[in-house]
Order: structure tokens, then sequence, then C-alpha cells
């Protein structure tokens, strides 16, 4: 089952499920084929090639639908601003997931866990209500980011000329740029925590770089032009490398509203 980094037993567990149900349904069909010529009254007798007929299909029809959604791609929904206006909290992805590889410019998932990354904080794994008061913690979360570093990547920094304080991120003698044109900016402590992923500048084997379209923060939508006061994305430039392993994998369709990633 090398096909998916997720854990595959409730996708497992229905597909086996449908299976039996299916072979049941089939087997059943033929037992009532080989018996067709019984004449008996009531209900069953007379429309049973019929319930047999839709009972095999739906079985057959979760199958199908659970080997796509066990193997494949997987629906899920936006819950960060991270990576605004591109995807916004609330709106609904489909992810592949079947052996995907990760590429340059990939909007990716993130597997997040205490151990492999500990400078995530703690509260990124509690769930919260409108209210603030506490309703889930979990061991593991995901984050959805933009894949900008690939392992063999020369990684450095340029100042920024109009503020000292801040530098850009340039990767293979480019300075980065969001979709939208902005830089990612990045201070003294943050570019300790992206060094420490680098080998005389290169990006080690097996370690990625994943920022968010929303770079620095917004004071303005850029699309709408509506004022906005959103903090910009916690990514590696925070939390460091992301390792291959838990590149889940490509988000490449939204639901709603539609369109393409």
């Amino acid at each position: 089952y090398h096909v998916t980094r997720l854990s595959l037993r409730w996708g497992i567990i229905g597909l086996t499920v449908a299976g039996v149900f299916s072979i049941f349904s089939i087997i059943l069909s033929i037992l009532q084929v080989r018996h067709q010529k019984d004449v008996k009254l009531g209900f069953w007798s007379a429309h049973r090639f019929e319930i047999l007929d839709w009972l095999t299909f739906l079985s057959i029809s979760l199958m199908v639908i659970f080997m796509i959604f066990t193997f494949a791609i997987l629906p899920s929904d936006v819950q960060q601003n991270s990576m605004y206006p591109t995807l916004k909290p609330g709106e609904r992805i489909v992810i592949n997931h079947f052996l995907y590889h990760p590429e340059r410019d990939d909007v990716i998932i993130i597997e997040i866990t205490k151990d492999a990354y500990p400078l995530v904080s703690a509260d990124k794994y509690i769930e919260r209500d409108s209210a603030g008061r506490i309703t889930a913690t979990h061991d593991r979360i995901y984050f959805v980011k933009r894949l900008v570093g690939i392992p063999g990547d020369l990684v450095d920094f340029v100042v920024d000329p109009s503020n000292p304080n801040y530098s850009f991120v340039r990767i293979n003698g480019q300075i980065i740029y969001t979709p939208y044109d902005e830089e990612y900016l990045v201070q003294d402590d943050q570019i300790i925590i992206i060094s420490q992923s680098l080998e005389l500048g290169i990006l080690k084997e097996g370690l990625y770089l994943a920022f968010g379209d929303n770079a620095n923060g917004f004071t303005f939508d850029p699309i709408t032009n509506e004022r906005i006061d959103l903090p910009g994305s916690f990514d590696s430039r925070g939390f460091g490398s992301v390792l291959e392993e838990d590149i889940i994998g490509k988000v490449i369709f939204r639901l709603w509203p539609m369109g393409v990633v």
C-alpha cells in the first residue's frame, strides 16, 4: 500500500466492508438465478432480481469510491490564513495524495507533530470555539503551504535596502516572490532557523522549504482592496524545513468557490 503517506485504516476498513458486501450480493444473485424457476408469492420473490441488482451496484460503487478517496484524492477544508488570498478559511479543497512526489511551487499539505517540529507552539494543537473554550486537542495537525525550496537548492539572504532589519530570501540566485509579487521577509532569528537545514548554503537532502502566500501579513486585500488585518504566515521561517515524509500531498482543486489552485 505504499501509495500515500496518510493513514489508510478507515479507508481500508470501508473498502473491506464494501468488498464483502459486494461479494455477498453477487453470490446471492447467482443463487437466485439458479432458482429463478421457483414460483413463490411475496415481495422478495417478485422483486428479488431488481433488489439484488441495486445491492450489487451500490456495493461495487462504494468499493470504487473508497478506492478513489483512500488511494488517490481527499477532500478537506482550509482553516488558516497562511495562504490568503489564494486559499481562505472555510474554503473546500481536494488533495491528491496518490504516489505524490513534491515539486517546486506546489501547494502542499504538511503533517505537523510535536516531535518533528518542536518550534510549533503547543497552542497550535488546541482547537477552540468562538468563545475561546477548548473543544479538542490533537497530537498532529496539518498546514497548507507553497513549496518554494527543494533539496539541492542554493539558499541565501539579501538585506532589504529599505529596512536593514529584514532580509529577502534568495533561492538559486533569485529573490523569491509570492503569486502577488511580494518578497518573503526574514529577520535574523528566522535566518538562523532556515540555516539549520543548509549545508554550505545548500538545502539538505530530504528537506524542503514551505512558505505561505500570505508572506508578511495584509492590511489590504490584494484582490478586493478591502481593509483587513492579517498576520503573516507561520511557515518554514518559523518552524524550519519540512521533512519529505511529512508532505502528504498536493492541493489540486478548490471545490468552493470552484477553481484550480
